[in-house]
């Protein structure tokens, strides 16, 4: 199923769930039991209709928004037996390559699947401090992306936590007052505010 499909399947049984009481009084067609949209209910299905939104954008928009603001991005496979000399041998290229670069966004991928995304400078860690992590499963490639100025950075690295969907990231990524907002954390939040304008539950 894409996720359109889901969203618009989710989006139609909330709805429906919210009209059952109007419909039963009009003796329209209804679904099974009656249903109890409960605040947390409600939350937990705008969360799962925010998520979907997320991904629906993820392949055009995202990509789009992500290439304009990153600059050529540089490829390093992985090699080395046991993670120290893996370690060792990334240390020296990435020092080599962008020694005087620090407003970079790096992705860890295990093959074809996003293991993490990060980035250097403005509070941001070293790519190879991340080598050792007891929750990374085994690293294949890293790519970095140069951003293409300083206020730019974490705008880079929240869309391509959107673009390719990380599997290790738990937090998202934190951005200073002066840097650029990501334009699609804008939009997860307006789909949220129209959600919980139609879906409105008193308290």
């Amino acid at each position: 199923m894409s996720h359109l499909t889901a969203f618009e399947r989710k989006l139609n049984q909330l709805f429906l769930d919210r009209t059952y009481d109007l419909r039963s009084k009009l003796g329209l067609k209804k679904c099974g039991p009656k249903p109890h949209p409960k605040r947390e209910k409600i939350d937990k299905a705008i969360q799962t209709l925010q998520d979907l939104a997320s991904n629906i954008l993820a392949s055009g928009y995202a990509k789009k928004e992500f290439e304009e603001n990153a600059g050529r991005k540089r490829g390093r496979k992985i090699v080395g037996r046991g993670w120290k000399k893996q370690k060792e041998l990334f240390e020296k290229w990435f020092q080599r390559d962008f020694a005087n670069q620090d407003e970079l966004v790096y992705v860890f991928w295990n093959k074809n699947k996003c293991l993490y995304v990060g980035r250097t400078g403005n509070g941001g860690s070293r790519p190879s401090s991340h080598f050792n992590r007891k929750d990374m499963p085994k690293i294949t490639r890293v790519d970095i992306y140069p951003a293409k100025s300083k206020v730019h950075t974490s705008k880079l690295e929240c869309l391509a936590v959107h673009r390719f969907g990380p599997s290790v990231n738990k937090n998202k990524p934190s951005r200073k007052k002066w840097t650029k907002k990501c334009p699609l954390c804008d939009i997860h939040r307006q789909i949220e505010v129209d959600l919980r304008k139609i879906f409105r539950i008193k308290r």
